[in-house]
């Protein structure tokens, strides 16, 4: 079967590649120019460039493929990128659908976010979960990925066949952008002041990858799948990964007005610095809550399994080990 990864370059793009190498797909591997193919190359792929906001560039990535797996999108918690993250993680979804419907690709598997169902104040959501409560907010990620996701909706009345996989926070092999690998070498350095006061819940990139190619084949159609894992506080993740370097979280637990605040400061900062602040109001209010999922309905339909957060961790910490990002004798 012929199908198109967008974002193969990315952290689930590159395990999105290889688990579909694997299964013995023919796989067209879309990226920016420039982008690292380092961990995918030496695989029997087609790698292509192009920018998924440009319409001409993903109808020529589309042509010809039966399958499309979507998982391009901007994760960036910079103000100064949040129209560009608006025209990536919602027009580019228009781009890809559009072209799906042009071309009669068989399946969408459009790659989402737990963050584009809101959250449950009072405990666990699942996919029925009504209530978007990051609106106003200024969580932009999870604002241009809602509205991403909403897009499809419409265009299935013109004969889109789609999937969404939600995924939660992921960690795993080919983590190469360092989406969670700097938490790691700051609580081995000593350098996180303290812990956010809410919660998470974590997959393994590798699984979410698998119920993507699952999603593809048996999910239903126009419904989406949770692919998260165990819920965990930030305190205990913190200190789960400060425990493969021998140490212990930071006792200080940061409360939502003083890490909001933090936000604010590193957003004025970034004015003057040019670069993504560490931190952004809107990532910081996200980071004060309990983003808590069920995945119940794809352990269920798509045979998604669900890791121990200490194993994830254990996989991920390996990796950096073994590709140099981590010069640490293995714990």
């Amino acid at each position: 079967m012929k199908c198109l990864v967008t974002g193969a370059t990315g952290f689930l793009g590159t395990n999105l590649v290889h688990e579909l190498v694997k299964a013995g797909w023919d796989v067209r591997a879309f990226g920016l120019p420039g982008s690292n193919t380092t961990y995918i190359k030496a695989l029997p792929v087609e790698i292509i460039f192009g920018d998924i906001t440009k319409r001409e560039d993903v109808e020529k990535a589309v042509e010809g493929c039966e399958y499309v797996f979507h998982a391009a999108g901007d994760t960036s918690w910079w103000n100064k990128r949040f129209a560009k993250q608006r025209e990536i993680n919602v027009d580019g979804v228009i781009n890809v659908a559009e072209a799906c419907i042009k071309f009669g690709i068989k399946r969408l598997v459009h790659t989402s976010t737990v963050d584009a169902l809101g959250y449950n104040p009072e405990g666990i959501a699942n996919e029925t979960w009504g209530t978007y409560n990051y609106k106003n907010t200024g969580y932009n990620y999870a604002d241009t990925k809602r509205d991403g996701e909403l897009s499809l909706t419409t265009l299935a009345k013109k004969g889109l066949e789609y999937v969404v996989v939600y995924p939660g926070s992921m960690l795993g092999p080919f983590d190469f952008t360092l989406q969670y690998g700097r938490l790691f070498f700051e609580l081995r350095d000593g350098k996180t002041p303290g812990c956010p006061s809410g919660g998470v819940s974590f997959g393994h990139a590798t699984e979410v990858a698998k119920a993507d190619i699952q999603a593809a084949l048996v999910g239903k159609s126009g419904e989406g799948y949770i692919c998260a894992g165990e819920n965990i506080s930030y305190r205990d993740f913190f200190d789960h990964i400060a425990q493969k370097f021998g140490k212990r979280a930071p006792k200080f637990d940061i409360g939502k007005g003083l890490l909001v605040a933090y936000g604010y400061f590193m957003q004025f900062l970034s004015h003057f610095t040019k670069k993504p602040p560490e931190l952004d109001p809107g990532t910081a209010r996200y980071m004060s809550v309990n983003a808590y999922y069920d995945s119940t309905k794809a352990q269920r339909e798509l045979g998604y399994q669900i890791k121990p957060v200490t194993s994830i961790i254990d996989d991920a910490y390996d990796w950096y080990v073994d590709n140099g990002y981590l010069n640490e004798t293995r714990a």
